[in-house]
């Protein structure tokens, strides 16, 4: 016997029955972001600490290769983003 009409289901009809009739979700980008912005400054202080820490290790005349320049130019970056970057007074 073949189904009826009614009884077939197409296909996404479904889906777009129950999109229809559920709540729409509002902000998960917002939220996303807001997540990020909490968490971001305390990450950025912990990376910063770490990184500190590191150089401080190798000492004064180590020569820092490219890639640790490249973090180091990123994270001075991000630091003053957030207005925790080394300010320099006057000209020089």
């Amino acid at each position: 016997m073949k189904p009826t009409r009614s009884s077939r289901s197409v296909k996404g009809a479904a889906s777009s029955r129950s999109a229809a009739s559920a709540p729409a979700k509002s902000g998960g980008a917002l939220r996303l972001l807001s997540r990020f912005a909490v968490f971001a400054p305390v990450a950025l202080e912990l990376v910063s600490h770490l990184r500190g820490q590191q150089k401080a290790r190798r000492g004064k005349y180590y020569k820092a290769s490219s890639k640790g320049k490249a973090f180091d130019f990123i994270l001075d970056q991000a630091q003053r983003r957030y207005g925790k970057g080394k300010r320099k007074k006057g000209w020089f």
